[in-house]
């Protein structure tokens, strides 16, 4: 099996015409630590870097679906998640772990979430609204970030992107 970089990837976003260099939003490092300090977390190395490298804005790499999972939205979503199992205990909820940092939302029911526990990378793993289970759905960041890239790309193909203003749904 071939390792695959954070480089393989941004030279995949640009060839499948996904993100050039000039579509990628970083995050500045105090922003980081404010995410950080507001979970008490480290965040494992592979998903700093997806932050520091296009944490703000990706091209068209989390547009083709109903993604929450820029900056702003992964600041929040797991506080408002805690929050919700609190209010609403009698709900079925996955019980996240203290180093948890749910890192997409999809349609507020649908989550992902990584383990800020390893200082290197995380699996990334599933959950929703209508059950308590949570499922391992990627070995680690990485593989996310290709999986969501092989999609964005697939969506590009199909057209999807043909029927938005400048080729891209905002």
């Amino acid at each position: 099996m071939t390792s695959r970089a954070f480089p393989d990837l941004l030279a995949y976003l640009e060839s499948a015409e996904i993100a050039s260099a000039g579509d990628l939003k970083s995050c500045a490092p105090s922003e980081i630590a404010v995410l950080e300090e507001r979970y008490q977390i480290t965040l494992p190395e592979s998903y700093r870097t997806y932050l520091e490298t296009m944490g703000h804005e990706s091209g068209r790499l989390l547009t083709h679906d109903h993604y929450a999972a820029t900056y702003e939205y992964v600041l929040q979503m797991t506080g408002e998640y805690r929050e919700d199992c609190e209010e609403f205990p009698e709900e079925p909820h996955v019980k996240l772990p203290a180093d948890a940092l749910i890192i997409v939302g999809r349609l507020a029911e649908q989550f992902l979430m990584i383990r800020c526990n390893d200082p290197a990378d995380s699996p990334v793993w599933y959950f929703n609204e209508y059950d308590a289970t949570l499922k391992q759905s990627y070995d680690s960041v990485l593989d996310w970030l290709f999986s969501t890239a092989d999609e964005a790309r697939e969506a590009i193909e199909g057209g999807y992107y043909d029927t938005f203003p400048d080729g891209t749904r905002p």
